[in-house]
């Protein structure tokens, strides 16, 4: 039956999990992108008809007097791309750092836009990727590494390391995140190059992110046992923070649900703030960080307390089920032989030598209890009356 039960929640979270994937990320659709064009109302209005030509508002377009200020608003990342009719040539200044597919969405309407402006509209990327990471994926996959490397580090350590107090596996929990997360940070920046990582703010940011994940774990093992532990938190971080992380696809390009769910999920505030402390180090938000610090806070105050009410604060002890007492199997014959030979032994004094052992065997000789001294004087039995 336990064999049944798994393979039929593994037959139900295998599509689920694929299912989750593609419908979050396979078709990714602009719903108000915001842009910004610089110029009067009239640019403002034929850029926004332009855009959305299908008439399902895929941009939200704003205008900004001048260009210093559009380009505040883009530094902050309230804003995708800046239009400058005006400019010579005519510019839209992108952001490939904010969102790559965005970015790659709007070069896709160069030639109608230069046709709006009267001119060739140039395209200038105001924060480029990395030279190694065009897609921008790397942080993505930062974030996802973290995210499984917790949890997955939380369940081997529960498992090689099980005799551990409460603080012994906080304290675990942190030192294997922070080793884990500085070696990520080490070999993608610096070692590899992948990207450009503030190794401190980078390396910090990750470490949170795996003890959620291992704080998350913990929690749903004493809650509802190590056997099944695993599949509440991979539901959460594999099967919906992942998708909605916002790393692969922008935010924007997300569907409502995953929109919504990423800006309030561990992987979705990771991948921000690492963007953030990349990309835009004088522009950092704060929310992706109290995002990360109310649930760094949560899980580990619901995994202590739970811990604590169910197990106490010292080593988890083993469950052991009762044995019944067993019945010592019986004697065979010839172990029964064997002993009554044994028991029958010539005390010191009995007549006769060892050599006469048989003789008395066969002439019924035996030792009354209490008369061994007058029966080893006579050497004989006391015959019938």
């Amino acid at each position: 039956m336990p064999a049944l039960v798994v393979a039929l929640i593994v037959a139900v979270v295998g599509p689920l999990f694929v299912a989750s994937y593609s419908l979050g990320m396979g078709d990714p659709n602009p719903r108000n992108v915001p842009i910004g064009v610089v110029g009067d109302s009239m640019d403002a209005t034929a850029i926004s008809r332009t855009l959305d030509d299908t008439g399902e508002q895929m941009f939200e377009v704003s205008e900004y007097p001048n260009l210093p200020v559009a380009r505040e608003a883009m530094e902050h990342q309230r804003i995708f791309a800046i239009i400058d009719p005006a400019a010579k040539p005519p510019t839209m200044w992108i952001s490939s750092a904010s969102g790559a597919s965005v970015a790659q969405l709007l070069s896709q309407h160069q030639s109608s836009l230069s046709a709006v402006v009267g001119n060739d509209l140039q395209i200038v990327d105001a924060h480029p990727l990395a030279p190694h990471d065009p897609n921008g994926l790397v942080l993505f996959y930062l974030a996802l590494g973290g995210t499984i490397l917790g949890f997955v580090g939380a369940i081997q350590t529960r498992l090689n390391a099980n005799k551990m107090t409460l603080a012994a596996d906080f304290g675990w929990d942190a030192v294997r995140s922070l080793m884990v997360a500085l070696t990520m940070t080490l070999v993608i920046g610096p070692v590899l190059g992948l990207e450009v990582l503030p190794v401190l703010p980078v390396w910090l940011i990750l470490a949170a992110t795996m003890f959620i994940a291992g704080a998350v774990y913990s929690f749903w093992r004493v809650t509802i046992g190590g056997r099944w532990a695993l599949l509440p938190t991979w539901v959460t971080f594999v099967i919906i923070a992942n998708p909605s992380s916002g790393g692969a696809v922008a935010p924007e390009l997300l569907p409502p649900f995953y929109e919504f769910m990423g800006r309030w999920l561990p992987t979705g505030a990771t991948v921000r703030a690492i963007r953030d402390v990349t990309y835009f180090p004088d522009a950092v938000h704060a929310e992706p960080f109290l995002v990360l610090g109310a649930w760094m806070v949560g899980s580990s105050i619901l995994f202590g307390v739970v811990r604590v009410m169910r197990h106490g604060s010292g080593v988890i002890a083993p469950r052991t089920a009762a044995v019944p007492p067993v019945a010592p199997p019986p004697a065979q014959p010839e172990q029964a032989a064997a002993a009554q030979q044994d028991a029958v032994v010539p005390r010191p004094g009995q007549v006769g030598s060892a050599d006469s052992g048989d003789d008395q065997s066969a002439s019924g000789a035996t030792e009354a209890p209490g008369s061994g001294e007058d029966q080893s004087t006579s050497g004989a039995t006391e015959p019938p009356r």
